[in-house]
């Protein structure tokens, strides 16, 4: 029985695999056959898609000139989907849920950690430490199950930060509108083709949630680096070297001071959230315990999107690239105090001091 729970699982976790490399390999042979190059062999298109892959788990690179740890963040729900594909197999082959998931979870790291070694080349690799510990992590929120019960807060503060994303992707949307002839122009330079210009849409849509935590961290006075002594804020911009990238034309151009009070947004927001979350205890004692617990899981969760939202881009000269996600934290929790107290404990004092009098 466990040599048949154990084969399962690792035929699924292989399955999964599977799943995500192959369409990467395809992508990579399809490029590597349109350029043209008379110098390669097939094998650097199949060490391509295993760095497609490890790239799509958020695994950070070692490269040449550098690093290369800023990677999308929506690319990682693709291999979420496909690691959740094999899940009801495995399921039936276990006994308890748990040690199902554990098990599939620790075949796909390994398989992981294998492509990772394996797609080693000329000093470009992928963190070999981090490749199992973030698809085993990958994987286990992947074949979670959570009870929409008990995590009415979290989910209801997930839905209010997907608006403030979107509101920081259309003001990214709005300032590269407003910088066409800068984007042409860099395309022009680039000179990808019909192929290279696909992909590189394709992969700067992957790398949209990141921006727009830069944007919305710029439009509510926290401001976001670009690269080594930058500093991109509502008081003043200092930028250094930047890539030839079409989005780099939509990076802010002028000073904008009244954005220090952008704090106000993240009050708002939180004011929203204790509102029609009804995070309310008997006592002022339940009402603190409560709002702990559940905060400390909102900051974890915002803690590890905003770090894994910026990073290296290829050499030092651009680190780090994004919000830096101890002063966007910072914010936050000054902002999550003032609304607790707005819509929390001042009601709960009022409500108290009227009961007495």
């Amino acid at each position: 029985m466990a040599a048949r729970a154990l084969g399962v699982s690792f035929r699924q976790a292989l399955r999964s695999v599977a799943l995500t490399l192959f369409p990467l390999a395809f992508i990579s042979l399809f490029t590597w056959a349109s350029a043209g190059t008379i110098a390669g062999n097939t094998a650097d298109p199949v060490r391509a898609a295993a760095w497609l892959y490890l790239a799509l788990h958020l695994i950070p690179f070692h490269l040449a000139t550098g690093k290369l740890t800023l990677l999308p963040l929506l690319a990682v729900i693709y291999p979420m989907w496909a690691i959740r594909r094999g899940l009801p197999s495995v399921e039936e082959a276990f006994t308890k849920l748990n040690g199902a998931r554990i098990i599939y979870s620790l075949w796909y790291a390994l398989l992981s950690e294998l492509l990772a070694l394996a797609s080693i080349h000329h000093g470009i690799f992928a963190n070999l430490y981090l490749t199992p510990l973030i698809t085993f992590i990958i994987s286990m929120i992947a074949t979670a199950r959570f009870n929409r019960a008990q995590l009415r807060f979290f989910y209801f503060a997930l839905y209010l930060l997907a608006i403030a994303l979107g509101i920081g992707a259309l003001a990214f949307a709005l300032s590269l509108q407003s910088h066409l002839v800068e984007v042409k122009s860099i395309s022009i330079v680039l000179g990808t083709g019909v192929v290279g210009g696909i992909l590189m849409t394709l992969v700067q849509l992957l790398y949209l949630p990141n921006i727009a935590i830069a944007a919305i961290a710029y439009l509510t006075g926290v401001g976001f680096s670009f690269g080594a002594h930058s500093a991109i804020d509502g008081a003043h911009i200092t930028i250094g070297q930047v890539p030839a990238l079409p989005f780099v034309a939509a990076l802010p151009t002028g000073i904008h001071k009244e954005l220090k009070f952008g704090i106000i947004f993240w009050v708002a927001l939180f004011v929203v959230l204790f509102t029609f979350s009804r995070l309310r205890g008997a006592s002022f004692f339940d009402l603190t315990r409560n709002l702990i617990a559940q905060g400390a899981r909102l900051f974890i969760a915002i803690t590890a999107i905003a770090y894994l939202s910026a990073g290296e881009l290829f050499t030092s000269a651009l680190n780090p690239v994004g919000v830096i996600w101890w002063h966007l934290l910072e914010n936050l929790a000054i902002a999550f105090a003032f609304a607790a107290l707005l819509a929390l404990y001042l009601p709960a004092t009022v409500r108290l001091v009227v009961r007495r009098g």
